[in-house]
């Protein structure tokens, strides 16, 4: 996926100054709110003390000599999902960030936004709504179910995964409006035919 963020606010930190205004450039023009770039672990803890709903973070192992990890800890401590983006290929990251994302620099502008976008979803679909009697799936678990729902609807590949696109990129701005009685599974199909109701033969 390469676009639909949707306004997701991203913090971004980077000390390579191109490197960090690539990487704005590339979130913003996928709808991405940026958060810095910053270029030291100070600035980056600085932006932290101010912004308060930041929705996944894209950080530089390595800012000017200093580790990322106290700016990472105070970010896994909000439950905000981590990207670590570096070219130190070879660096083993501390044990308590094994789940988090990592991305090598060498890899295209396409993974990076994919990756911020999935980091939000899985983040999201872990959100089981209060007083709910459905035991919950993973987003990520659900999507072989959607691709084969909106083939049946489009019946061509290319359009269906289009049709899945759209439904999880709307998934993540309706989530806080979605219904506590309602299965994610159930919400999510539904919300894939009203997508495809509202234009049947694909986005215009």
């Amino acid at each position: 996926m390469t676009r639909g963020l949707q306004h997701l606010r991203v913090l971004v930190a980077e000390d390579e100054f191109i490197v960090a205004n690539d990487i704005a450039l590339l979130l913003e023009e996928a709808g991405a709110t940026i958060i810095g770039p910053t270029p030291t672990v100070r600035e980056t803890l600085k932006s932290l003390s101010i912004a308060d709903d930041i929705q996944v973070a894209v950080l530089d192992i390595n800012l000017n000599g200093e580790l990322i990890y106290p700016v990472a800890d105070e970010l896994a401590r909000r439950q905000v999902p981590l990207i670590f983006f570096s070219g130190y290929d070879s660096l083993s990251l501390p044990e308590r960030f094994s789940s988090a994302a990592r991305l090598s620099k060498c890899l295209g502008s396409a993974e990076l936004v994919s990756a911020v976008f999935e980091q939000h979803l899985q983040n999201l679909s872990i959100l089981t709504p209060v007083g709910s009697p459905f035991h919950e799936q993973s987003i990520v678990d659900l999507v072989p179910g959607l691709r084969l729902r909106a083939r049946r609807l489009m019946g061509d590949m290319v359009a269906a995964d289009g049709l899945v696109e759209r439904t999880l990129e709307r998934a993540i701005v309706l989530a806080p409006l979605r219904c506590r009685s309602q299965s994610l599974a159930e919400w999510l199909h539904a919300l894939m035919e009203v997508i495809h109701s509202e234009s049947p033969y694909g986005p215009n």
